[in-house]
């Protein structure tokens, strides 16, 4: 039986006594319990049915929503809503019977589905072709990479007293001399620490998988900006947590639409970047730390501070870490790492809170890893040592604002220029493409005329030998939005100009096609107008 079938036969009973979503909701549990509906159907989206039923689309997500709470149904983000694998109230199902062949996916963690349902939203992976330009990592080019340094390094340590350090198992915490040159670093950024407030990590992406692990159960609430990081979003929605997303302009988290949260919800956590925010390049602005410090400190709610690229500026002064604010050493935490600057393989990073918080998230480690890569800390600890990172770090923000700069420039050349066709008659001022134009950082923040999709357009620049990530990829909402994210530092300045030439003719067949009849109402997303452009 098809859905439309099911739910035709409800025009004609608009004059029952129990309400839409009652009607609605019990069809669908009929049928799903009586395998009419089997697993792994697709349902209409809301937008369809309430136009099918000439409804209000908060009908049919009530429906919807008691469907899902008795674990008939389940969404996922980018692809729908399914009825659900295992129906535990339908007859025909048979647990422990598989025949032939065993059945895994009745078998995997709630966690795993969600987690692994975020990742099919993301793009196939970029094309073989030498020739094909990508803008859709987040990795600096193997060409800055310190390769000569690192030789260097590796064949002193192997050849001293401490080689036997590379091989054997380093402290839950972190190698002693890699913490010392660490809490040194941070010293020259203004933050201090004690050795009982620092925690060598296994990456920054560790870092959050820690966090959440000690402070988010299944229900909490946790505060994030919107846009933010993909892989943060998979870690807390793995978590079942309740993200509650403050939209991001130009000087970062909106504070002024922050402290409604705190009062309605109580949240467990605020977790945000900074300094070059992913994926908008924003920054904040002095008053807007002052701010976010003062309302989480009088909300008694934890800052989680992802600090992953504030040493990659190329204009501008550097502002002050929310941990090393006023009071900031009391609820902040904070998480850096060396992979943007020297080299993703490396998987180091570190993070600093209170002891009473290092004592249980380095509990947490020792369950995860026991400890961190004994090899890259001990080179990593020469590196910093012997003055070697400043020496790169001088190197390659050279390099990336290059890059920045060749990218603004091209964008401005290939893409700025492009306008969305006009319909006959209207007095609207030409639609164009925007971008931001961040101080540092790794990234380049876009914005299509609103009702043009970014996913559309990634199909039509694939075609022409270039990609990027679809803006949706980081927002809570899983509906399209015309922004898009580029990233300039892991292709050079030649790439980058084929790239942004073969963008901006992908954005005028798009726009070609829109003028052709395409109503921008029925793009399917809902725009955001507080987001950064």
């Amino acid at each position: 039986m098809d859905w439309l079938d099911i739910v035709s036969p409800l025009g004609g009973e608009m004059g029952s006594k129990e309400p839409m979503y009652v009607q609605l909701m019990s069809r669908f549990r009929d049928s799903i319990q009586s395998g009419a509906l089997p697993a792994s159907t697709k349902l209409p989206t809301n937008r369809e049915l309430a136009h099918l039923l000439k409804v209000d689309r908060s009908t049919v997500a009530r429906a919807y929503s008691e469907l899902a709470s008795a674990g008939l149904i389940e969404s996922y983000v980018g692809r729908g809503t399914f009825v659900r694998g295992t129906n535990p109230l339908s007859s025909s199902s048979s647990r422990g019977n598989y025949g032939d062949k065993f059945n895994w996916n009745e078998k995997f963690s709630r966690a795993s589905i969600l987690t692994a349902d975020l990742l099919s939203r993301q793009p196939a992976a970029p094309s073989d072709d030498e020739d094909f330009v990508t803008f859709s990592g987040g990795s600096p080019a193997s060409d800055s990479f310190p390769h000569e340094d690192f030789r260097t390094v590796l064949r002193e340590l192997t050849g001293s007293a401490r080689a036997r350090e590379l091989f054997d198992y380093s402290p839950a915490e972190g190698n002693d001399r890699l913490r010392k040159a660490v809490m040194q670093h941070l010293n020259t950024q203004g933050i201090k620490c004690n050795d009982d407030e620092l925690l060598i990590l296994s990456g920054s992406q560790q870092g959050i998988d820690l966090v959440a692990s000690q402070f988010v159960d299944s229900g909490d609430s946790v505060v994030i900006e919107q846009p933010t990081y993909f892989w943060a979003l998979c870690n807390f929605r793995a978590r079942q947590a309740r993200l509650l997303a403050v939209d991001v302009d130009n000087d970062g988290m909106r504070t002024d639409l922050l402290e409604s949260y705190l009062t309605r919800f109580n949240p467990k956590l605020i977790y945000l970047m900074p300094d070059f925010q992913n994926p908008t390049g924003a920054c904040s602005s002095m008053e807007r730390r002052l701010r976010l410090l003062e309302i989480a400190g009088h909300y008694g709610v934890p800052i989680f501070e992802d600090n992953f690229a504030s040493e990659l500026r190329y204009d501008g002064e550097p502002l002050p870490s929310l941990r090393s604010l006023p009071k900031g050493e009391q609820f902040v935490i904070h998480q850096g790492t060396f992979s943007k600057a020297l080299c993703p393989g490396l998987r180091v990073g570190w993070l600093v809170a209170p002891a009473e918080v290092i004592s249980r998230l380095k509990i947490a480690k020792r369950a995860c890893d026991l400890s961190t890569n004994s090899i890259a800390q001990v080179v990593l600890a020469s590196f910093l040592e012997n003055g070697l990172y400043k020496e790169h770090l001088a190197k390659v923000t050279a390099v990336y604002k290059k890059r920045r700069d060749a990218m603004l420039s091209a964008f401005n050349r290939h893409i700025a220029p492009i306008a969305l066709p006009r319909p006959l008659g209207s007095h609207r001022v030409a639609e164009k493409t925007t971008c931001s134009a961040p101080q540092g950082g790794l990234f380049i923040w876009a914005k299509l005329p609103d009702g043009i999709s970014s996913r559309d357009l990634l199909k039509l620049a694939e075609q022409n030998g270039v990609s990027f990530s679809p803006g949706d990829l980081y927002f809570v909402t899983e509906e399209q939005t015309p922004y898009f994210r580029l990233c300039f530092i892991q292709t050079d300045e030649a790439a980058i100009e084929r790239g942004m030439e073969r963008l901006g003719s992908a954005i005028k067949q798009l726009f070609e096609r829109a003028s052709r009849g395409r109503n921008p109402q029925d793009a399917g997303y809902k725009n955001n107008e507080n987001v950064l452009v």
